[in-house]
């Protein structure tokens, strides 16, 4: 057969006439000469044409010879054989729908490389790096022809971006590999952005919980060095993928920078996140300018997704940075996000868990964000302070015992204020009216009100606003202090017969010190570290960031509770009560 197809004397719809008559010998010849690996390039490709020719004959009754057509490796092919491919499939999945599925379910397998099982987070050499970067442009290539003639396709290619998601276990590479090619997919299909950032983003949290900061902690320093993770790049053939480049090119540069983490699965995470913000550095910047619409739209997206995911996952430590980074291109998303925060805290229709997550956003967005200035920061005090004395005039003056139970968000809201007093104190007190304002925020107040947050509020923080508020005479804690250390936290029921003590909050702050190497080069530039003044460090033994280590709450540990879980999502956010109201929160809804 291959002498005939060599001398132009192939005739694909004989063949398939022939098959129909029940005569099934050259037809099973040619599926079984299809599906070798050793014919020869010239001769699969005429192959290759011969079907494309007859391409409105394979249906369903010449499935056999399509499953065969999709278990080519074609994207290791010759060129010629590749582009024969590519023009055949586009022709395929648009004259008969029922077959797109499964081809571009054979697309996306490609995204994930194999790799040497027996050594899989080894390095990968050069040559396989090379290899696979013509794959994936080959794959991305058709992806997109498909995408533009098959109205339909994106609502299938979605779910099964989803359910080929290679494995946690699996190696750092694949992970990468598929992870960057996902993005990739949205340069040319911008409509399942969001829904593309939420499986990447769903991805790194259940990596993030499976890396402790502690155990990242301990685990950093045993191994000096570690190979460099792997890199690549995907720069597409001008004349075939000029839509997918943009005007910008690639979406992605490779400059790749520190060791990789000793953490398994703090080291997947940190390619991980290095991706994403660079994906989100070349989205929102063009030439070093912060592109205003294109940081709108994306911070929207951003914002659904960790409305979703990121925000009811307790105990994650990196990937809610990836808002940090976000809030830093420009101050109107800053306060933008500042504002949804507060918005979610006021609302009483929002689950107390969630009002508590967002105020501790809130809390360590304010106190460690460097881009964040005085004025958003006095401004966002005011208003929670303002609300603190509000929920005051509103309660019963025969509350006796501090109850976390039934005033959280309180207590929440509260410590979010004197940890951003004690971060921002130094700037607070520069300032020529810092002193006249802090007076206004009526801490003494607070401080001595009947629901005690000073019980309530982790020790080192209320230790550290002792300390600061008592220099500046603003409120004087310290008789408070030694009274609750005194006394023993109220019980309360919890169910017929069964009780508990109710004890600190949760110590969770969500933008603790970054500890992953590589994707660290974005957020460190915009990190506050704690620096506290000669007078605070007298009252700490440990001066160095952060000032909530553990070894610091080790004293306190057993009496602490159980995290707070964050298992259901809020059904929406609401819009009324005091909002921030910042000049710049028109310009991105």
């Amino acid at each position: 057969m291959s002498k005939k197809e060599r001398s132009g004397r192939f005739n694909l719809r004989a063949l398939l006439v022939q098959y129909k008559q029940g005569s099934h010998k050259d037809y099973d010849e040619f599926v079984n000469i299809l599906s070798d690996p050793q014919t020869k390039a010239e001769d699969l490709r005429v192959y290759l044409r011969g079907i494309k020719e007859n391409v409105t004959e394979l249906n369903r009754e010449f499935e056999d010879l399509v499953a065969v057509l999709l278990k080519l490796d074609w994207p290791h092919r010759e060129l010629s054989v590749v582009r024969e491919y590519q023009s055949l499939l586009v022709g395929l999945v648009c004259v008969h729908s029922y077959y797109l599925r499964a081809s571009l379910r054979m697309l996306v397998k490609y995204f994930t490389p194999a790799i040497n099982k027996s050594a899989p987070d080894t390095e990968v050499s050069m040559e396989i790096q090379q290899t696979n970067e013509a794959v994936f442009l080959n794959i991305h290539m058709v992806l997109k022809a498909i995408l533009d003639s098959v109205p339909m396709s994106s609502t299938v290619l979605l779910p099964l971006l989803h359910d080929l998601f290679p494995f946690l276990g699996k190696a750092a590479y694949i992970q990468e590999c598929y992870i960057r090619n996902l993005l990739q997919i949205t340069t040319y299909l911008p409509s399942a952005r969001q829904r593309i950032l939420e499986l990447v983003i769903d991805r790194m949290l259940k990596l993030d919980v499976r890396a402790p900061r502690q155990d990242i902690q301990e685990t950093e320093g045993d191994e000096e060095d570690m190979e460099e993770g792997i890199v690549f790049d995907m720069d597409f053939e001008q004349d075939l993928t000029r839509d997918l480049e943009n005007k910008d090119g690639c979406i992605f540069d490779r400059k790749r920078s520190d060791k990789p983490m000793t953490h398994r699965e703090a080291n997947i995470l940190d390619v991980c996140m290095e991706m994403t913000l660079t994906y989100i550095s070349n989205v929102c910047y063009t030439n070093g300018e912060c592109n205003w619409e294109a940081t709108k739209k994306l911070y929207r997206e951003v914002l659904l997704v960790f409305d979703r995911l990121i925000l009811p996952t307790h105990a994650s430590c990196h990937v809610q940075f990836i808002m940090f980074y976000l809030c830093s291109t420009k101050l109107p998303i800053c306060e933008g996000f500042i504002d949804y925060l507060w918005k979610k805290v006021q609302n009483p229709n929002t689950e107390s868990v969630f009002r508590q997550a967002a105020v501790g956003y809130m809390g360590s967005l304010l106190s460690r964000a460097m881009f964040v200035p005085l004025s958003t920061v006095t401004a966002c005090l005011d208003l929670m302070c303002e609300w603190i004395h509000l929920y005051l005039d509103n309660t019963s003056e025969e509350i006796v015992n501090a109850d976390v139970s039934h005033h959280g968000p309180f207590y929440s809201v509260c410590q979010a204020v004197f940890y951003v007093f004690v971060f921002r104190n130094k700037e607070i007190f520069e300032w020529k009216k810092g002193h006249k304002w802090a007076e206004i925020l009526n801490f003494q107040r607070i401080v001595t009100c009947r629901l005690n947050p000073l019980r309530v509020c982790l020790p080192v923080i209320v230790k550290m606003f002792s300390s600061i508020s008592r220099m500046h005479q603003l409120a004087f804690c310290d008789t408070i202090i030694e009274r609750n250390k005194r006394c023993i936290l109220p019980v309360t029921s919890n169910g017929i017969g069964t009780s508990s003590v109710l004890t600190e909050l949760d110590s969770y702050f969500p933008f603790d010190p970054y500890l992953l190497n590589r994707s660290g080069r974005f957020i460190i530039p915009l990190y506050r570290e704690y620096k506290g003044s000669i007078e605070e460090d007298q009252e700490l033994s440990d001066g160095e960031d952060d000032f909530l280590q553990e070894e610091q709450l080790s004293s306190t540990s057993e009496s602490l509770p159980q995290s707070m879980s964050l298992s259901k999502t809020p059904k929406d956010f609401l819009h009324y009560g005091i909002s921030p109201g910042f000049k710049h929160i028109q310009d991105i809804t």
